[in-house]
């Protein structure tokens, strides 16, 4: 019995732990080596990103280089591993929103994928700064569901748009 209790004592402080361990938000950054919006935001980014520890943000960029290169089977593999990535962010809804889109990053809840809000070229260092800590804010403050930080929406999902005709 008291093995048992030292066991279920140490599982839930590896739990405790890894918890501890992620990040409040994640920045989900579609970039790619062709896009000029990318050579303006990038760099804004990077450097709004590192003024936050690894507890705080994370950066997870979907690089979509070589989405228009190659053979179908290499794009549909690039394709794949784009979802992937952002499946094991908790972010999958993110390719149905803006897949194939690039200079665009969604900041998101670590630990439900929940959108915060966008960054975009039009903003500067420190606008990405203070964007990213009102998600960490939220993420930490407000219960799932309830974490809308205030300022501009991100832009309505592109299959949304494809479908209304705008």
């Amino acid at each position: 019995m008291r093995l048992k209790a030292m066991s279920l004592s140490l599982a839930a402080l590896l739990l405790s732990a890894s918890a501890i361990a992620a990040p409040a938000v994640k920045v989900i950054y579609f970039t790619a080596s062709w896009c000029s919006n990318c050579r303006v935001l990038t760099p804004r980014i990077d450097e709004a990103i590192a003024a936050f520890g690894p507890s705080e943000a994370e950066l997870v960029k979907v690089d979509l280089t070589d989405m228009f290169d190659g053979t179908i089977e290499e794009r549909l593999a690039m394709v794949k591993t784009a979802q992937e990535t952002l499946l094991a962010h908790e972010a999958r809804y993110l390719w149905d929103w803006y897949g194939g889109y690039t200079g665009i990053a969604a900041i998101v809840a670590s630990d439900n994928g929940e959108p915060l809000s966008c960054i975009m070229r039009i903003m500067t260092t420190e606008e990405i700064g203070a964007r990213i800590a009102e998600g960490i804010y939220a993420a930490h403050r407000q219960p799932p569901g309830a974490r809308k930080p205030e300022g501009p929406d991100c832009p309505a999902p592109t299959r949304i748009l494809r479908e209304s005709g705008n």
